[in-house]
């Protein structure tokens, strides 16, 4: 299976809706940190999405469908800036690496814009997004039913494009 990695834009808001509505339900409740995730809330996403500020890439196959997607989103603590990873691939797709691309990329976007840190959260059960918080190197920590993970940012090499190499 062929795939692009792409910037994604405001035109693209129902192609990044048709990827979420994709993920089984128990997938969406792990990607949102929700219990029941309906339609409509996730066109409330898709809409509230400030795509001039964040970073939306995805991973489309070779007939153009999104099958992967990851939103940077970004904020400041005390102003310094972060970027929140969240990441969700096709169940067809998984095991691939698309997740590891995705997060390269985050990381080059929140590096470029001087963000002190890269964080995540997701609930303690979603395994796979906690190995790809360990596997780019972000130290985590349990909160109630939730993993927090964070990686201060400066090096040259971002974490998950070095696991590439």
């Amino acid at each position: 299976m062929s795939n692009a990695l792409v910037a994604l834009h405001p035109a693209d808001s129902e192609a990044i809706v048709a990827h979420l509505l994709r993920l089984s339900p128990d997938d969406r409740s792990m990607r949102f940190a929700a219990g029941l995730v309906t339609e409509e809330t996730i066109r409330r996403y898709v809409a509230g999405i400030p795509f001039e500020r964040d970073a939306v890439f995805g991973v489309v196959d070779e007939c153009g469908v999104l099958v992967a997607l990851a939103h940077g989103c970004v904020y400041a603590v005390q102003g310094r800036g972060r970027v929140e990873a969240a990441f969700s691939v096709d169940a067809d797709w998984r095991r691939q690496g698309l997740a590891t691309r995705l997060m390269a990329a985050l990381e080059r976007f929140a590096m470029a814009m001087g963000a002190e840190a890269l964080v995540g959260m997701c609930v303690v059960r979603n395994l796979p997004m906690r190995r790809m918080f360990e596997q780019v190197g972000m130290d985590m920590t349990r909160e109630d039913d939730e993993m927090h993970a964070k990686r201060r940012l400066g090096s040259a090499q971002p974490a998950a494009e070095a696991a590439l190499i």
